[in-house]
């Protein structure tokens, strides 16, 4: 499998040596049709992100923000995969022992919020592996 690219087209708004934020803009996929004013669908929002410049850049700069796909598909797997299987499981489970069907789906609920503290709390770790980079457009 080829280690294919997400990629974003964006303007530097802070430089520094080793990270530069940069306001990109994320569309959804309908903001590209033509009868998006005509539709209430569509969606677009801006994001500033980090990224390591791959060459000197500068505020005001247009640049290309790329990440690889593995990193997305990982993020997907943390962030949706993992939290929903907790959930199902823990309604099984506590469904099981427990009559009250709210208080079951309550609990797994509940059980989400150690995961996404634990998540938090590995923020750093994150940063470091989910990596993007930028160059001049």
């Amino acid at each position: 499998m080829a280690n294919t690219k997400v990629t974003h087209d964006g303007t530097v708004v802070k430089a520094g040596k080793e990270l530069v934020s940069v306001r990109i803009e994320v569309k959804s996929a309908c903001s590209a049709c033509h009868a998006r004013s005509m539709c209430a669908a569509h969606d677009m929002a801006e994001k500033i992100i980090e990224a390591i410049p791959a060459e000197e850049v500068g505020v005001g700069d247009s640049v290309v923000v790329e990440m690889e796909e593995k990193f997305g598909l990982k993020a997907v797997f943390y962030v949706f995969f993992i939290p929903f299987l907790l959930m199902v499981s823990a309604l099984f489970v506590s469904s099981r022992f427990i009559s009250s069907e709210p208080f079951a789906a309550l609990i797994s609920l509940a059980v989400l919020v150690p995961y996404f503290v634990i998540l938090a709390l590995l923020k750093p770790y994150f940063a470091k592996t989910f990596v993007f980079v930028c160059r001049k457009s």
